[in-house]
C-alpha cells in the first residue's frame, strides 16, 4: 500500500528562484487535485485567488480596482491565515473525535 502524500501549508518567501517556506505546518489530513494554478508572475498572486479574496469580503471589481495594492495583499494574507487556521481547527476535530471513538471502543 503507498504512503499518502504529505499535506503542507505556510506562507512562502520568493528567494531568488527558489520559494521557501516561512511557516510550514504539516497536516495529518489533506486535500489533493491533479490541477495546479500558478501565479502569472514572480510575486503575483494567481487570478482565482484574488477573485476569492474579493468575493469573501463581498467587494465588487469596481471598488477593488481602485483599491491600493497593499490593502489587497492584506486580504489575500488574511484569508490565507484564516484557511490554515480552519484546517487545523478540522484536523484538532478530527483527532478529537477519533480518540472518543477509541475510549469507547475499550
Amino acid at each position: 500500500m503507498s504512503r499518502q502524500p504529505r499535506s503542507f501549508l505556510g506562507a512562502i518567501r520568493r528567494v531568488g528562484y527558489v520559494n521557501k517556506s516561512v511557516t510550514q505546518v504539516e497536516l495529518e489530513y489533506g486535500v489533493y487535485s491533479g490541477v495546479k494554478l500558478k501565479s502569472i508572475g514572480e510575486g503575483m498572486v494567481p487570478m482565482f485567488e484574488e477573485h476569492e479574496a474579493r468575493l469573501s469580503r463581498g467587494i465588487g471589481l469596481d471598488e477593488w480596482g481602485t483599491m491600493p495594492l497593499f490593502e489587497k495583499a492584506l486580504l489575500i494574507a488574511h484569508r490565507r491565515v484564516k484557511i490554515a487556521m480552519e484546517n487545523l481547527q478540522t484536523e484538532a476535530e478530527i483527532r478529537q473525535a477519533e480518540n472518543k471513538a477509541k475510549r469507547r471502543g475499550k
